[in-house]
C-alpha cells in the first residue's frame, strides 16, 4: 500500500542489535561488532573529536522496546558486480540525547526520527573484499579470513562475518506516530487540571458569598470536582493539541524553501547519472555522501586521508561534536570529465556545536564536490575499501590511510569509490 517496501525479519534483528550497540558507543565508547571497518573509522573520528574536547553524549533509543518487533521499511537496494547487496532499512525512534562536558550535564535533546541503516550482504565467498578478523583485528579478504586469518590464524564461517551494518544516519521526522501518549499528555492535563481549579478558587473568593465559618465544605468541593476535572483535561488536552500543531507548522514552514531544490535533485541527479550508472540509486548514494560528510567533518587532518583528493586545507569544523541530515540535499552541478564523474552539492543538517562549556544547536549547510571514476560505475556498493597496493602489492587498510605504508605510493581511492574534491560551507 502507498509503495512501502518492507525489509525482512533478518533486517529488523540487524536494527535492533545495531541499535543496542550504538547506544553502547555513545555511552561506553565500545564499536559496534555489526559495524563495518568504513563505519568504525568514521566512528572513531567522532569519539576522538568528543574525547578532545572532553565531551560525552549519551544516548538512549527510549522507545526501542515498543517498535521492537516491527518490521523496517526498506527505503532501497543496491547491488554490485556480484560481490554484495545493500539494502537500505529505517525505523522511526524516539531518540534523547544528553550531552556532558566535563563530566557535567549542559544540554539534553528528545525528539523523533527516522533512523536509516545500510546493511550490506556478500554474495560471493571468494571476494577480495576487505574486513576485519574478529579475532584479533587485523585487515583481510574474506576469502583469506574463511581459509584462515594471516595473523591469529583463527578460521570463520560466512555469517561471523557478514552481514555488516555500512552506514546510518538520522532524519528528523515531524510525525505524531509512536509517540507515548501518556508521557507527553500527562504534564499538560495535570497543569491544566489545576489552572482551572485556582480559577475556580479565585472566582468563588472574589465573588464574597462564600463563608468558610457557615459553609457546608464537602457539599462546595463536591459540587465542584466534577466540573473542574473535566475542564481541566479539556483545557490541558487543548493547550498540548495547540502546542503540537504550532510545532508542526513552524516546522513545516521552516521546510519549504528547501522543498525546491530538493524535489530537483532527486529526480535530476538519477536522470544524469543513468548515462554513466543505469544501476544509480539515490538513497544510496545520499548514504555515501553524508558518510563523507562526517569523515570530512571530525578529521583533524586532511593530508594522508583516503576520501580526500582536494586541495590542502585546514578543518574549519572543529567546533562540531555531533551532526544529523534534515532529509534535504540541493544539486548545485553535474559534470562528465576526463573519465571521471563530479557532483556538487549542498546538503543541510542540524548541528551541535561546543565552545567552552556550552552547546548550540544550528541549522547549517555543507557544500561539497564528490567524484568518482566512470569506470568503477558498476561497482555500485563498494563500502569496504581494498587492501592491496597496485604498485607494491602489500595489504594495509586503505580506509585510513591515503599512502601504502610500505612503498608510500598514494593509493587513489576515486579510481574505486566517492571521494570528495572539495568540501566547505553551503
Amino acid at each position: 500500500m502507498f509503495g512501502i517496501v518492507y525489509g525482512s525479519d533478518s533486517d529488523n534483528k540487524i536494527m535492533n542489535r545495531f541499535v543496542d550497540e550504538y547506544e553502547l558507543w555513545c555511552n561506553e565508547g565500545k564499536n559496534p561488532d555489526i559495524a563495518s571497518i568504513d563505519l568504525d573509522f568514521a566512528l572513531d573520528l567522532q569519539k576522538k573529536r568528543l574525547d578532545e574536547k572532553g565531551v560525552k553524549i549519551q544516548t538512549a533509543f527510549t522507545d526501542k522496546e515498543t517498535v521492537k518487533n516491527e518490521v523496517p521499511v526498506n527505503a532501497c537496494t543496491a547491488y554490485d558486480m556480484g560481490e554484495c547487496k545493500s539494502n537500505i532499512a529505517s525505523k522511526t525512534y524516539e531518540v534523547t540525547e544528553k550531552y556532558f562536558k566535563d563530566g557535567k550535564k549542559k544540554k539534553k535533546i528528545k525528539d523523533r526520527f527516522f533512523f536509516y541503516t545500510m546493511i550490506t550482504r556478500l554474495e560471493n565467498r571468494n571476494s577480495e573484499v576487505a574486513c576485519s578478523c574478529p579475532n584479533c583485528g587485523a585487515v583481510s579478504s574474506v576469502r583469506e579470513l574463511l581459509d584462515g586469518c594471516k595473523n591469529c590464524k583463527t578460521r570463520f564461517i560466512m555469517d561471523d562475518l557478514f552481514p555488516k551494518v555500512t552506514n546510518f544516519y538520522f532524519v528528523k521526522t515531524y510525525s505524531l506516530a509512536n509517540k507515548s501518549t501518556k508521557k507527553v499528555l500527562a504534564p499538560y492535563l495535570l497543569g491544566g487540571i489545576a489552572a482551572v481549579a485556582a480559577f475556580t478558587v479565585w472566582t468563588v473568593v472574589k465573588d464574597g458569598t462564600f463563608d468558610p465559618a457557615t459553609a457546608n465544605m464537602l457539599y462546595e468541593i463536591g459540587i465542584r470536582v466534577i466540573p473542574v476535572l473535566l475542564g481541566g483535561l479539556l483545557a490541558g488536552y487543548l493547550a498540548w493539541a495547540l502546542k503540537t500543531l504550532f510545532g508542526l507548522f513552524v516546522g513545516v514552514a521552516k521546510s519549504i524553501p528547501m522543498i525546491g531544490p530538493h524535489f530537483n535533485c532527486q529526480k535530476r541527479l538519477p536522470w544524469l547519472m543513468k548515462e554513466v550508472n543505469p544501476n544509480f540509486s539515490y538513497e544510496y548514494f545520499i548514504g555515501k555522501v553524508l558518510a563523507l560528510l562526517k569523515i570530512m567533518i571530525f578529521s583533524d587532518d586532511y593530508t594522508n586521508l583516503a576520501v580526500y583528493e582536494g586541495a590542502p586545507t585546514e578543518n574549519p569544523f572543529g567546533d562540531i561534536v555531533d551532526i544529523k541530515y534534515r532529509g534535504v540535499s540541493k544539486l548545485n552541478s553535474f559534470n562528465v570529465t576526463n573519465g571521471c564523474c563530479y557532483v556538487d552539492m549542498t546538503v543541510y543538517a542540524t548541528t551541535v556545536k561546543n565552545k567552552n562549556s556550552s552547546f548550540r544547536v544550528k541549522n547549517e549547510k555543507f557544500r561539497l564536490t564528490v567524484c568518482r571514476s566512470v569506470n568503477a560505475m558498476d561497482d555500485g556498493v563498494f563500502t569496504m575499501k581494498k587492501v592491496t597496493c597496485k604498485s607494491c602489492g602489500a595489504s594495509f587498510d586503505a580506509t585510513r590511510e591515503r599512502n601504502c605504508p610500505y612503498c608510500g605510493n598514494p593509493y587513489h581511492l576515486g579510481n574505486d569509490d566517492w571521494v570528495v574534491v572539495s568540501f566547505g560551507k553551503g
